[in-house]
């Protein structure tokens, strides 16, 4: 049995013929990151062998009632992979570090504001729960494509970090409500922004913007965008689309002159223009 100990380390492992019991064994003393390993190379093991993962889950962690999460259509494996991300995450981020695994899965409200963050790990895509993401004045300068599984997020704040630029993963916020990204470093926004059709809040004033893409004019609830002290130099036709648009503060840009859509904003209350290059 010993000389199977480092079977997980070697290469191909799928050519390694494995009984059920050698391979129980290999998974009560092998770490865990080496069992998502040994999965990877060999497809089927999570499908045919979904005891052995009750098994290595009830090792590892069945302290943490994650269990209690198990749905009709959620393996084993799927579990003791959601809770070895969980425990990733309590790892990487010190601040959360008086939450509970069970707690953090189930926190619809998180803030995280001035933790000197500089890195938010992939982990984060699985607080499926979460509604509230707090993350301004910390040290961010990209954000992971894995940001597009928190698929209850409503209010994501961002504001004062050093983003350059945006997944376009974020286009699959699909209940994303209020967006904060001012006091960044954005030059450019992906063209998937337009997919977050329920977006009414977009505050991205302070940052880098030459340009608008065309399809922020999918954006039918905007109801405030604020795109004050940027370098726009002129705005697409389409944001004439932004029917329930209320306020736009375009203030300290290059604008020299607006494309005549803008007259089709008939729910417009307020707007800013000033200090821009625009004639009379």
């Amino acid at each position: 049995m010993k000389r199977y100990r480092h079977v997980l380390l070697l290469q191909p492992i799928h050519h390694v013929d494995l009984n059920d019991d050698v391979l129980r064994e290999i998974l009560s003393h092998a770490d865990i990151q080496s069992v998502f390993r040994l999965c990877q190379v060999n497809k089927t093991l999570s499908h045919q062998h979904d005891d052995l993962f009750r098994h290595i889950y009830e090792l590892q962690y069945s302290q943490t009632d994650m269990a209690d999460f198990k749905t009709a259509d959620m393996t084993w494996f799927k579990l003791l992979k959601l809770c070895y991300q969980l425990s990733r995450l309590l790892i990487l981020l010190p601040s959360l570090k008086n939450y509970t695994m069970t707690a953090l899965y189930t926190k619809t409200k998180l803030n995280l504001y001035n933790q000197k963050i500089k890195i938010l790990p992939p982990e984060i895509g699985q607080l499926s729960a979460l509604q509230k993401l707090y993350l301004s004045e910390n040290q961010l300068n990209a954000l992971p494509p894995e940001i597009n599984r928190l698929s209850a997020l409503q209010k994501l704040n961002l504001s004062n970090n050093q983003l350059s630029a945006l997944p376009p993963e974020m286009g699959q916020l699909s209940a994303l409500q209020e967006l904060v990204l001012s006091y960044n470093q954005l030059s450019a926004l992906p063209q998937e922004i337009g997919h977050i059709r329920t977006l009414q809040y977009l505050y991205l004033s302070y940052n880098q913007l030459s340009a608008l893409p065309p399809e922020m004019g999918q954006l039918s609830n905007l109801q405030i965008l604020s795109l004050t002290n940027n370098q726009l130099s002129a705005l697409p036709p389409e944001i004439g689309h932004l029917n329930k648009l209320k306020q736009l503060t375009l203030s300290y840009n290059q604008l020299s002159a607006l494309p005549p859509e803008m007259g089709h904003l008939s729910h417009l209350h307020y707007l800013n223009l000033s200090y821009n290059k625009l004639n009379a």
